[in-house]
């Protein structure tokens, strides 16, 4: 194997670490800028970056050992702005504060699944169809949240979404290990494995202020 593994993670976490930065960055200002904020969030433009996230988040996926190292890095810096025009909203309603201190406890948490997820001999693979299944579950009941105003119900969703993705976070490190094996391309490794853990720090990031935040 040609990649050195503790070359290959300190890669991973300080694109991880860049790309939360930005995103948190971008959010922040475009919520300083009334009339930025504004278009962003009129008419069809919003409907255009979450399209546009999607989209990026496919190839990145799908393509990612196929495309050259420029490419996977513009795409998944692209991400990280996209992700923060979509925060933007996070910063008008929750208090700096309690962001940044729901921030720290999800850098925390990250830690602990990851190096239960680098150390464990157990193979996670065996349960990457529940982990799935379990995205879908949260998808359709978020979509059945959105038509029933019930507090128990977005609750659960929540809850089990966080343990779902405190689970994600273990089983991305140890496919992470697997890919040195299948990606040749260090640049590209490093890319992978930041955007997976970058979409597990969001969707805990998200479920612990929805959960903890103090709003304004």
């Amino acid at each position: 194997m040609g990649n050195n593994m503790q070359q290959v993670f300190s890669k991973i976490f300080m694109w991880l670490c860049l790309g939360l930065i930005i995103t948190f960055a971008t959010g922040y200002f475009i919520q300083t800028n009334t009339d930025l904020f504004s278009s962003l969030y009129k008419g069809s433009t919003y409907l255009f970056v979450w399209l546009a996230e999607i989209v990026v988040a496919i190839v990145l996926v799908v393509r990612i050992r196929k495309l050259k190292p420029l490419t996977t890095t513009i795409l998944y810096l692209a991400y990280t702005i996209l992700t923060g025009v979509t925060f933007a909203t996070i910063f008008v309603i929750y208090n700096l504060t309690s962001i940044i201190y729901i921030f720290a406890v999800t850098a925390l948490v990250l830690f602990i699944f990851g190096m239960i997820g680098y150390k464990t001999k157990i193979d996670l693979t065996r349960i990457s169809t529940f982990l799935f299944m379990g995205i879908i579950a949260i998808i359709i009941l978020m979509v059945v949240s959105a038509f029933i105003d019930s507090v128990a119900l977005n609750l659960g969703v929540i809850i089990f979404s966080l343990i779902l993705f405190f689970i994600y976070v273990a089983y991305d490190i140890q496919m992470i290990k697997r890919r040195m094996y299948q990606i040749d391309n260090e640049d590209n490794l490093a890319i992978y494995g930041a955007f997976q853990l970058y979409i597990d720090f969001i969707n805990i990031f998200m479920d612990l202020l929805s959960l903890f935040g103090k709003e304004k």
